[in-house]
């Protein structure tokens, strides 16, 4: 497991709290009355001494801890607990300093502590006027820093010098409006790698291919298929695997090949090269080989060895905001699965609407023919329910529980639960990896003696972080046989042929375990139902119109649909070019008249263009006029100017 380095130095002291929905769920926030995080305007107080000389000497002795990277805020802790709110008072009083802020702990989780970034995602219900939410907006003195696209009538704001509290308690009233849909804090936070310690090497990769053997903990046939199923696709390198992880090794041999990583990206450093820059960053180079590691004689074979790699390395902790840069950036550049062996390093974690969003919208809008991307999630190594209580301890993965997601379980050598795994309803399937007993997994290291062994290879890999990719070189593999079923078919297929292991103790309800999900994954029966899996046809048009809009008045453009067919989901996407948009209201009209209002003065008004994506999966009461009725006739997008 990569080093917990942030936050690990101190154990904070629980004092105020407020309780906030996140995701809908309720959570509290226990302020820690021992240490506080700070962001400059310009440059960084990386040290005792920087932040003097920005913010002013304190009256209490504070020692810098560690660094929040990715929101350029850096963390002290007090001397003296009885003057931590006097010393963020002092320090707030510099012109040079952006943010002075308290840390939190939610639900007294062991290593859940967050940081508010200082922004706050809020959406505002559906029928509210723009005029009133501006009114909410200066009321709170909020101001709109992004309109987010895949969040209907949401936006990131951030607070002012207008505004009279803290991101929390600024949402937690805002929460108490009836205007108001979500008002939640966009916080930093630590993560947490799933990996539990534990070519020619082709025949110890049990997962892939187990013939057995009781003495070595091996039971046959508790594999993948994976023998049987390259008979069928070895994997496309049109199929794209975008493993997000802590760093990975490109030079290592199973992936050094041409044409095999396309669009590396480093969230940590920033720049194009995810390699590893600290001595525990081994876990991506692991999770990557077991999902595309390159057939070539010498080392080891991923599940979808023929498929392409896009490596994104994160930093050791995340916000929402970056989050959403993380998925956009995975949607930009045409990803086609996305696996993530980690999850937030608290146990009690709610996904924000934010992140929520930006999940969906890949799963729904990502890839290059926008049928999504199948993104795969560990399930977590606590051996707790993905949503429950055990012993006391509340669990809330909210990763792992996203509805667009593959929660990934894991079983072991012998076709047996691997009694680390987080379980429960929500979990979807379950794949190969190490467990006691059992055998651990086989796979790509950092290259000599840098990663886990001495050797290029690890042969102690496992946990959930080596089912998920696992499971996601099936999905790979999948797309290769048939690369226009959508995300949810995928997802479909791999449920619909997983072999349902230890029945007996397994807890089976109508083909679902809590322990396994509907089954561990079969490479074999998913990729002979891929290439007879029957699927609708999309159908879509593009118009592009060459009209003015006059001050005052309307401008309206037909669109001829000639195929027959019922709608089942629709997607409207404008690109309205116009000063001033509060201006516009924008409607469609369905072929037997019913009007569709996409656009009403958008805020902030005072922005150009319209450039928006409209989807009866993310705003189906918008759409319920359409859906199940025929798509063929004259559809009129009409485009009114209602001035100032």
């Amino acid at each position: 497991m990569a080093s917990n380095e942030f936050f690990s130095k101190w154990e904070g002291k629980i004092m105020d709290e407020i309780t906030l929905k996140r995701g809908g769920k309720g959570i509290t926030f226990n302020k820690l009355s021992d240490c506080f995080a700070v962001r400059l305007k310009h440059g960084k107080a990386t040290d005792e001494k920087a932040l003097e000389a920005s913010l002013g000497r304190p009256e209490t002795e504070v020692k810098h801890m560690n660094s929040a990277v990715l929101d350029k805020m850096e963390i002290f802790s007090v001397k003296k607990t009885a003057e931590l709110e006097k010393t963020m008072d002092e320090l707030r009083k510099a012109p040079a300093g952006d943010i002075v802020t308290h840390i939190y702990n939610i639900d007294n989780t062991p290593g859940g502590r967050v940081i508010p970034t200082g922004t706050i995602t809020i959406q505002f219900e559906p029928g509210v006027e723009n005029h009133t939410r501006e009114e909410i907006l200066k009321e709170f003195g909020l101001e709109i820093i992004e309109d987010l696209d895949f969040l209907p009538h949401g936006y990131t704001v951030k607070l002012t010098k207008a505004s009279k509290e803290n991101p929390l308690k600024t949402a937690a009233t805002l929460q108490k409006r009836k205007e108001i849909k979500t008002a939640e804090p966009d916080l930093n936070f630590k993560i947490a790698y799933l990996y539990t310690p534990a070519g020619m090497l082709y025949p110890r990769q049990w997962h892939l291919n187990n013939i057995g053997d009781p003495i070595l903990g091996l039971k046959e046939g508790a594999d993948v298929k994976a023998k049987e199923a390259w008979n069928i696709n070895r994997g496309s390198q049109e199929i794209t695997v975008c493993v997000i992880d802590d760093a990975f090794d490109l030079e290592h041999p199973d992936f050094n090949v041409p044409g095999k990583i396309v669009t590396p990206n480093d969230f940590g450093q920033d720049d194009l090269d995810p390699s590893p820059t600290m001595h525990y960053e081994n876990h991506g180079t692991a999770c990557a080989g077991l999902a595309i590691a390159q057939e070539n004689g010498t080392g080891v074979v991923g599940l979808a060895p023929g498929c392409s790699f896009m490596p994104v390395r994160l930093a050791n902790e995340l916000s929402d905001d970056f989050l959403v840069e993380l998925f956009q950036y995975a949607i930009d550049n045409k990803a086609d699965v996305i696996s993530c062996s980690w999850h937030a390093d608290i146990r009690n974690f709610p996904l924000s609407v934010k992140i929520s969003a930006i999940i969906h919208k890949a799963a729904t809008q990502g890839r290059e023919n926008n049928k999504g991307c199948v993104i795969l999630f560990a399930a977590g190594n606590y051996a707790l329910p993905l949503d429950g209580v055990k012993d006391g301890e509340i669990c809330y993965q909210g990763f792992a529980l996203h509805p667009d997601v593959i929660a990934v379980g894991a079983s072991n050598s012998l076709d047996q639960y691997s009694t680390y795994s987080n379980y429960g309803p929500e979990l979807t399937i379950c794949a190969p990896s190490s467990g006691s007993p059992g055998r651990n997994v086989v796979t790509t290291d950092r290259r000599g003696f840098q990663g886990y062994g001495m050797s290029d290879f690890t042969y102690s890999f496992g946990g959930t972080s080596a089912s998920t990719p696992i499971a996601a070189g099936l999905a790979a593999l999948i797309l290769s046989v048939d690369p226009d079923l959508s995300a949810s078919q995928v997802r479909q297929i791999i449920i619909d042929t997983a072999d349902k292991i230890d029945e007996e103790n397994g807890g089976y309800v109508n083909g679902h375990s809590h322990l396994y999900g509907y089954g561990r994954i079969n490479a074999h029966k998913a990729l002979i139902l891929a290439g007879h899996f029957n699927q609708g046809k999309t159908c879509s048009i593009e118009n592009i119109v060459n009209k003015k809009i006059p001050d005052m008045k309307e401008v309206e453009d037909i669109i001829l649909f000639p195929y027959e067919g019922t709608i089942e989901k629709i997607d409207v996407s404008v690109d309205i070019r116009h000063t001033y948009r509060g201006d516009l209201r924008v409607v469609l009209i369905s072929p037997p008249g019913d009007e569709i209002t996409l656009v009403d003065r958008m805020v902030p008004g005072w922005q150009d263009d319209i450039i928006r994506s409209f989807r009866s999966t993310d705003e189906p009461g918008l759409f319920k006029s359409v859906v199940n009725s025929s798509a063929k006739g004259e559809w009129r997008l009409k485009v009114i100017d209602e001035g100032r």
